[in-house]
């Protein structure tokens, strides 16, 4: 079976790369995830509830994850999503780039 969903809550390639990683390790699932649509692409070997992949989302940041019939049907989403993966850039500035998911602070 092959599903999509829309993602919440990824603002960075770092988001990106955590969130296709945390999905890939649930059994059974092989995951492609996109920022830009912020989406993932899950193909599984057997249905494995949306409330199972938003637990193992969930030990991991503050993701969200839900099944996107219009992607599914489409290939695209419709609206984008505004939300910052964390505290670090809040939203009167935009226009400075830092890494939401580093280690260190600069």
């Amino acid at each position: 079976m092959k599903h999509t969903y829309s993602i919440e809550g990824m603002s960075c390639d770092g988001c990106r790369s955590k969130v296709e990683k945390t999905l890939n390790s649930i059994a059974g699932v092989a995951a492609i995830v996109s920022l830009i649509p912020p989406m993932a692409t899950i193909t599984m070997d057997q249905h494995i509830a949306t409330t199972q992949l938003q637990e193992a989302l969930t030990a991991e940041g503050n993701y969200t994850i839900a099944f996107n019939e219009q992607a599914d049907a489409r290939g695209t989403i419709e609206e984008p999503i505004e939300k910052s993966c964390c505290n670090a850039v809040k939203q009167e500035d935009k226009t400075v780039q830092k890494s939401c998911c580093s280690a260190t602070d600069s």
